[in-house]
């Protein structure tokens, strides 16, 4: 094990895992703490039901961005749509779902084969995105006169994270028993193994260090949509 392994493999992810879930908490608890008025704002929600209505459209349709930029939306949309797939199929370097392959009549070769087309699609349809959100922030004035630094540290954390899962995809070879190797035995608390693919370290640092920027950045924007537009849309 070198000492970039046991730095990053070793003691980091509990570094990171306290410093997100706790952060995160802290976040969403002064949230829910502040003193802030309700704004009705139309059209406001009759009732409970209509209310979640709007903050479901919100967070899956992105609904108040469409009626600002159809453009801007359109990159976001599939930016975070990218996202969701990517996580999804990181589950499968923690475990693997044999009931649902079987309950489609999926073999291993096949979902394998399956994983490659779809996530390596995802990641070139991701980097495409992200590309273009960091270039609208030099391009478009509005855009650029909003942006801070801090925009431009997330998005450059996001490409790194996804140019290091690209070039381990497209580049490199991926052993998927040997990682799913390691975080079983960094979850029990018995390591045995370590991949020994550099790019997975590259990817895995900077995977960390997005996710310890998320409760201190923009990115943790999620949570905060259940606490401004029920408020906002409140009657």
């Amino acid at each position: 094990m070198s000492a970039l392994q046991f730095l990053v493999g070793v003691l980091l992810p509990p570094v990171t895992a306290a410093v997100l879930l706790v952060g995160v908490g802290i976040r969403v608890r002064t949230w829910y703490r502040a003193p802030i008025g309700k704004i009705t704002l139309y059209p406001a929600a009759k009732g409970s039901s209509h209310l979640w209505t709007g903050v479901a459209k919100e967070v899956i349709l992105f609904r108040s961005l469409w009626g600002g930029d159809p453009g801007l939306w359109a990159a976001a949309w599939v930016f975070h749509l990218s996202l969701a797939l990517i996580f999804v199929g990181h589950l499968r370097v923690v475990t693997d779902f044999p009931r649902l392959w079987a309950a489609v009549g999926m073999g291993a070769q096949g979902v394998d084969t399956m994983s490659a087309w779809i996530g390596g699609g995802v990641g070139v349809v991701i980097l495409g995105m992200g590309l273009y959100l960091l270039g609208r922030r030099f391009t478009s004035p509005a855009a650029r006169d909003a942006s801070k630094v801090e925009d431009y540290v997330a998005l450059l954390l996001l490409l790194g994270v996804i140019v290091t899962g690209d070039a381990m995809r497209f580049l490199s070879h991926f052993d998927l028993e040997q990682t799913r190797a390691y975080f079983y035995g960094l979850l029990t608390l018995n390591l045995r193994s370590m991949p020994d693919n550099s790019l997975f370290w590259l990817h895995f640092l900077l995977g960390q260090i997005l996710l310890m920027y998320i409760p201190v950045g923009k990115l943790l924007h999620l949570p905060g949509v259940f606490f401004s537009h029920p408020l906002l849309r409140w009657e």
